[in-house]
């Protein structure tokens, strides 16, 4: 009888605990999307613009991960793909699959990359977002910590692929400047961006688009007209919006009349020299500079995540006074820099600090205008060459540009997430008799302790 009723006890006890696991699993499951982030810099959780982002996917969209896998970038793969794991276990109509881009040329084909990217395709729509460009090295790198802005970069691409609002740039032509066939990474990424792109013969055009949002002067080598002047500020005056960047050209003290005159309407003076920096150039030399930011909406948050362009052939720009826009530095060089204005000399490969002559650094190479009311009106840029293919994706020049252009657009649906920073990272290499012991440890061991106390207990309530 005794020995009936243990047993009876002990099946009530296991049915009883089997019971409470499937009620407390069929709870959890219950729970969808709950999950408890203890990760230090809650690695798995998404801001509340990301969340939004998410909610407003109403029709299915297909992100492909296509990655290259080798030794070392296998930690910022997993990063990578965890992220967009977080994002699809939100909306079921997020479809995430993953690729090794080696093996899928296809692919690579169809949505023109080389290197290791995340596609978004709605429909006949995608954006393509570069594994490559969501990690900069955090402070001086040294520690072999990073920075982190794949949540950014991946909720913008969301919901710049969702979104109905179109913006437009035309790039004005005719006058020697960069045109679209050497800005098309710009170009591209303006289009992922939702805002389209066209060139300007405004000699033959007339006037500049109503549509427009935003003017594009890159780089020109020869003065605008006057008549092109004047349809300019017309189209200015009916609320357009300018991106002037300045190219180098040895005759721009003389010939560039109405291109200073644009300028000065907001208040930026050109000096009609060179910007030379020993302290802060990069490994080019001295006409290659790595400025420093001013404080602004375009600037701030590449700022905070240490992405600076890297400038060539810079010119030297200042301001004047004036009431109608608000004036804010964007770009300076280093107090040890100089502006050149000895252009012909500088030809020659020689330049010297000449005080009497030459502007003296701190040198002011780009300006936003806004209007008293905080409007985007103009960014004038002293620099233009690190919009082209063979420059733009050094340092932080794609992010600088796009974040002008977005700025000018007025793009209500910018996304400001900051980046998170994460700590360097250790690859331990085990010797051949660590990896045995640790596998004995956890195959063989463990499992092996376990049965051999169910056979203690089993014997001892034999004995009972």
């Amino acid at each position: 009888m005794k020995k009936w009723l243990s047993h009876t006890n002990s099946t009530v006890l296991s049915v009883a605990v089997i019971g409470i696991f499937v009620l407390v699993t069929l709870f959890l499951n219950s729970l969808s999307g709950f999950q408890l982030d203890l990760t230090s810099n809650k690695q798995y959780t998404l801001s509340d613009q990301s969340l939004s982002a998410i909610q407003n996917v109403k029709e299915d969209v297909n992100v492909l991960v296509l990655i290259v896998e080798n030794a070392n970038n296998t930690v910022l793969n997993r990063e990578v793909t965890d992220m967009v794991q977080e994002y699809a276990k939100r909306n079921s109509k997020l479809k995430v699959k993953q690729y090794n881009l080696s093996q899928e040329p296809a692919l690579a084909s169809k949505y023109g990359i080389t290197g290791s990217s995340i596609v978004l395709e709605r429909g006949d729509q995608y954006k393509v977002i570069d594994i490559g460009s969501l990690f900069t090295a955090a402070g001086d790198g040294a520690d072999g910590s990073y920075q982190f802005t794949g949540e950014e970069k991946f909720t913008q691409a969301l919901i710049n692929l969702t979104s109905t609002e179109k913006h437009k740039m035309v790039f004005l032509s005719g006058h020697e400047e960069l045109g679209l066939d050497q800005l098309s990474t710009l170009r591209s990424s303006l289009e992922q961006s939702n805002v389209t792109t066209e060139e300007l013969q405004l000699n033959q055009a007339g006037k500049v688009p109503d549509d427009a949002d935003v003017l594009a002067i890159i780089g020109p080598q020869r003065d605008i007209s006057d008549t092109e002047l004047k349809e300019i500020r017309a189209y200015l005056e009916n609320g357009g919006k300018l991106l002037l960047s300045l190219g180098f050209s040895e005759d721009m003290k003389s010939s560039w009349k109405n291109i200073d005159a644009l300028m000065a309407d907001y208040g930026v003076v050109d000096k009609h020299a060179v910007m030379v920096d020993h302290q802060q150039a990069s490994t080019m030399g001295p006409l290659w500079v790595v400025p420093e930011y001013g404080s602004h909406a375009i600037t701030d948050k590449l700022s905070e995540s240490k992405l600076y362009p890297m400038l060539s052939l810079s010119i030297a720009l200042t301001s004047k006074e004036q009431e109608k826009y608000t004036l804010s530095p964007l770009l300076r060089s280093s107090v040890e820099s100089y502006g050149e204005t000895n252009i012909e000399g500088l030809l020659q490969n020689e330049t010297t600090n000449d005080k009497d002559q030459d502007v003296q650094g701190p040198v002011e190479i780009g300006y936003a205008a806004d209007t008293t009311d905080g409007k985007p009106k103009a960014v004038i840029l002293g620099s233009s060459i690190f919009m082209q293919d063979s420059q733009i994706a050094n340092g932080g020049n794609r992010d600088f540009i796009l974040n002008i252009a977005n700025y000018l657009s007025e793009k209500q649906d910018g996304v400001t997430i900051r980046a998170r920073v994460n700590p360097g990272y250790e690859v331990a290499y085990l010797s051949g008799e660590q990896a045995r012991i640790i596998f004995f440890a956890a195959i063989v061991g463990f499992p092996l302790f376990f049965v051999l106390i169910g056979v203690l207990l089993w014997w001892r309530r034999r004995r009972v």
